[in-house]
């Protein structure tokens, strides 16, 4: 019991760091721990907080109706993990995730229809180690650096953290890279944070106020239910902005706030936009625990760009599609990154 209770521990850690920024849990009290009765749950909380219905257009009662006389029927921990997989991935959402205390039944992502995979199309440590002529690490998850002597090169892998610690760092960039004639925006391996630092780092680059999105909240039992939309712009921010050119990196990885920051500096006229087409996971999230310990995350918002759509299950598609090849990278080669040095040269 103790080794279970450590890993379920390890799970709700790792679950209020990884997503974005708005995130509470939700621990359920001691209840008929049943198989139905975590079906029961699960649905329930769905239905109570999930803000996509409409734009996906799910009919989330047909759901329960065709679940629930699975989720009756199933007699272990396994065929209950297979009626929960079945009914959120009728959703097709990335930011919807299903965590056991189980190694053998692992974890489930609806957008993935199963366990997350490896990212193949990037890494980091090729970039670095291949192309960088200089790189200062801030934390292993933001750095900036050269990859050229006139190209600048910013690396952030998430905007988890304090306000303060991007401000500070962001200067230090902006600074270092002042004097180069453009600069490659990578967030391809992007795994959210907070929207406010999005729009803030977003500003860096900015010579004008642009309005880059609209976000909302379910706010009551109707599936149509939300509280006021906020508005989200995007002005200069910082004591400079950097606006000369630059290119921005993404990949389908790039997930949450990473692709609210893709909204802010899409709105700014000096940033193109290579890589692939973002994940479309947009929205804040909640955790939720189950009565037989199992995690569940909830996408509670209903985020869409200035043009009034949303994205969600769509993602955000490039000006210039690029892909790397999983054996390029393999190799130490990022065509990807070539090509936006390129540009800039």
């Amino acid at each position: 019991m103790k080794k279970q209770i450590t890993v379920l521990a390890t799970i709700l850690m790792g679950v209020l760091i990884s997503f974005t920024s708005c995130q509470e849990m939700m621990v359920a009290p001691e209840v008929d721990n049943s198989n139905e009765n975590n079906f029961r749950q699960m649905w329930q909380k769905f239905d109570s907080h999930y803000g996509l219905f409409l734009v996906k257009n799910i009919d989330w009662n047909k759901v329960y109706t065709s679940h629930l006389p699975m989720a009756q029927a199933a007699r272990t921990d396994a065929e209950l993990f297979s009626v929960l997989s079945s009914t959120v991935h009728v959703l097709d959402d990335k930011h919807i995730n299903i965590y056991t205390n189980s190694p053998e039944l692992t974890d489930y992502n609806s957008g993935e229809n199963g366990h997350i995979p490896a990212q193949e199309d990037f890494d980091f440590k090729v970039v670095r180690e291949k192309y960088l002529t200089e790189y200062h690490a801030e934390t292993d998850d933001f750095g900036y650096g050269k990859l050229t002597s006139d190209i600048g090169y910013i690396h952030i892998k998430s905007f988890q953290g304090e306000f303060s610690f991007y401000e500070k760092n962001m200067v230090k960039a902006i600074d270092a890279l002042a004097s180069t004639k453009g600069i490659v925006f990578d967030i391809r391996d992007h795994k959210g944070g907070s929207d406010q630092v999005s729009k803030y780092i977003a500003g860096r680059f900015s010579s004008s106020k642009k309005l880059f999105m609209t976000s909302r909240k379910r706010n009551g039992p109707g599936h149509d239910q939300f509280d006021t939309a906020v508005n989200w712009y995007v002005e200069p921010t910082g004591k400079s902005q950097y606006t000369k050119p630059v290119i921005l990196l993404t990949t389908s990885t790039t997930i949450s706030a990473g692709e609210t920051f893709t909204f802010a500096m899409l709105e700014n006229a000096n940033v193109t936009h290579i890589g692939t087409k973002t994940a479309g996971a947009f929205t804040d999230v909640i955790a939720h625990q189950l009565p037989n310990g199992w995690i569940i995350t909830v996408g509670v918002g209903d985020y869409r760009g200035s043009d009034g759509k949303s994205y969600e299950g769509i993602g955000i598609t490039p000006k210039i599609s690029s892909e790397n090849k999983k054996v390029d990278v393999i190799n130490g080669v990022d065509k990807t990154l070539e090509l936006a040095r390129q540009r800039l040269e």
